[in-house]
């Protein structure tokens, strides 16, 4: 299950469907916000380095990884 999982969000993260990676980009610089909101800490106010290439690149290991669980996911099944 972890295989398929990240299997799908690595698809989504790395072709950036829907514009996911966009989107958790967005959130992530909105939860800075708010962190510096309350702790009145105003580097936080400034967008965070990571943008949707971060994301990309994360879904760019998740999708492989995820294939090689799945892989060895079936093998195991087979073989017991």
């Amino acid at each position: 299950m972890f295989g398929l999982v990240s299997v799908g969000w690595g698809a989504m993260y790395l072709f950036n469907l829907r514009g996911t990676a966009d989107k958790a980009a967005a959130r992530r610089n909105a939860g800075r916000a708010v962190s510096a909101a309350r702790t009145m800490d105003l580097s936080l106010t400034e967008p965070s380095q990571l943008g949707a290439w971060f994301f990309r690149l994360m879904g760019g290991f998740m999708l492989p990884a995820g294939l090689v669980l799945c892989l060895v996911g079936l093998v195991l099944m087979v073989e017991g």
